[in-house]
């Protein structure tokens, strides 16, 4: 038998070597189709990212590419790596999305095995697509202030932007409001203690289509000493409409909804209306010992609409000086203002800054907006006090702040405690009493992790979407 065996193998040794020769090519080149198919894939069966192997292949079904800056990568940037993803892309009719709370993918629909590409783009915050859009129009922008900050000019620029959406994966005019970008402002300092460039915006119409009071407070409650209200925004009941009880001045406390001063007399009731998108109290005087009367003004519809809104507004540090001269060109231009309501000029007393979410123009904000045209231009405007832009239609006409109601500013009149600063009908900046009923247009900082999508160009028809949440 042993004999038999012997002779087979010499007869047929040569035929085993060549078959065996093929086969084993067959089995390297088969294997290396799988594993050069499947290798640039990492397997789940979980939605979680693991290394690429050829075991998983055979017993899972999900196989995920990562794609850095257009590059394959065989590990995925981290979630502070400042890296956001710019598309999933699946095969076989699964739909990948991202997860970027749990950074992770989800998919759908998959009813065979897939593979999927998630493309990793580095993260652009919405001050650096401003400021490259900037660097290639002079029409629309000017970043001739003293810090360089980058804004939005002219009577109709292309800086509407969708804000307080109800549904911001689906942004239009039904479920978002529209609001303006005023521009990108440098070295804007946070709660936190940092400086970051930041985007700041503006409501696009008046609150409520309505005019509300800034501040009533009477002598003795609060930081009045007026009987006709405060300009101190740090207490004033326009600040406790607009903004949550976490930006309550200090000593001042909350009782069953009564917001009381550091000696328990009462200001104000249901802090926060605005921002929580409940129903509120109109600002409304208060004498001392007395207590609150709540006429009711409803934000269940107009208020911040939900807390991806809400989170996405920064909290930082507002400057509120004022000026007691601003009438002539010596004193009253752009320019000015800017400085004035950086520095420490205030009624005795009344603070010089501000930390917190929600606020209001500032008179600069509203000089440097104009364009002027070609009978007054942008230099001549600017070299025109502001209090005087009554007188050069040119100038006002062609401000997309400016708007045919008076408009209240933050800014006080530091000669004395309850006259603040707005933006009247016919184009001037004056002061007028804190009691008086004008249009409130809200005022925010978005955070630097929200960005403009590349949907809308900016124009009221197609308003910039930002990426939120």
């Amino acid at each position: 038998m042993n004999f038999k065996r012997k002779l087979w193998w010499a007869q047929h040794r040569t035929d085993v070597y060549k078959y065996s020769t093929i086969l084993s090519l067959v089995l390297i080149v088969t294997i290396s189709i799988i594993y050069f198919t499947y290798s640039k894939f990492t397997s789940t069966s979980e939605g979680l990212v693991m290394e690429t192997t050829v075991e998983p292949f055979i017993k899972n079904d999900y196989f995920i590419a990562s794609y850095i800056d257009g590059e394959w990568s065989n590990e995925i940037p981290g979630k502070g790596d400042g890296y956001v993803v710019d598309k999933v892309v699946c095969d076989n009719g699964a739909i990948g999305t991202w997860d970027n709370d749990e950074w992770g993918i989800n998919i759908r629909n998959a009813t065979q095995k897939i593979k999927c590409s998630v493309f990793f783009i580095v993260k652009q915050t919405s001050a650096k697509q401003i400021e490259a859009l900037a660097a290639t129009d002079t029409t629309n922008f000017a970043t001739d202030d003293a810090d360089n900050n980058i804004r939005y000019i002219g009577k109709d620029p292309n800086n509407y932007v969708y804000f307080n959406c109800s549904d911001y994966s689906n942004q239009s005019d039904s479920t978002c409001e529209k609001w303006r970008i005023i521009g990108v402002f440098k070295n804007v300092a946070k709660a936190d203690g940092s400086k970051e460039d930041l985007v700041k915006i503006i409501k696009d119409d008046r609150l409520n289509n309505t005019t509300i009071i800034w501040d009533y407070k009477q002598p003795g409650v609060g930081t009045s000493t007026s009987s006709y209200g405060s300009n101190d925004w740090t207490d004033s009941q326009l600040m406790m409409l607009l903004n949550p009880t976490d930006y309550l001045k200090s000593g001042y406390t909350i009782e069953s909804g009564v917001v009381k001063d550091a000696n328990g007399q009462a200001i104000y009731q249901n802090m926060g209306s605005y921002y929580n998108g409940t129903s509120g109290c109109q600002p409304a005087s208060i004498t001392s010992g007395s207590s609150f009367s709540c006429t009711s003004i409803d934000f269940t519809s107009t208020g911040l609409k939900n807390d991806l809104t809400r989170n996405a507004i920064e909290s930082v540090v507002w400057n509120l000086g004022g000026t007691l001269s601003y009438s002539y060109s010596s004193n009253g231009l752009a320019s000015h203002w800017y400085g004035y309501e950086r520095g420490a000029t205030v009624y005795s007393g009344h603070a010089t800054t501000w930390t917190g979410k929600v606020g209001l123009m500032y008179p600069s904000d509203y000089g440097y907006a104009t364009s002027g045209n070609s009978t007054t231009d942008r230099a001549t405007c600017l070299a025109k006090e502001i209090y005087n832009w009554n007188s050069a239609s040119d100038c006002y006409n062609n401000d997309y702040l400016f708007k045919s109601y008076p408009q209240w500013t933050l800014s006080p009149y530091s000669s004395g405690s309850s006259y603040v600063f707005d933006v009247y009908t016919y184009g001037r900046v004056d002061c007028l009493y804190a009691f008086l009923t004008y249009g409130v247009r809200p005022v925010a900082f978005l955070k630097s992790s929200i960005s403009i999508s590349n949907l809308g160009d900016g124009s009221s028809n197609s308003p910039y979407e930002l990426k939120v949440g």
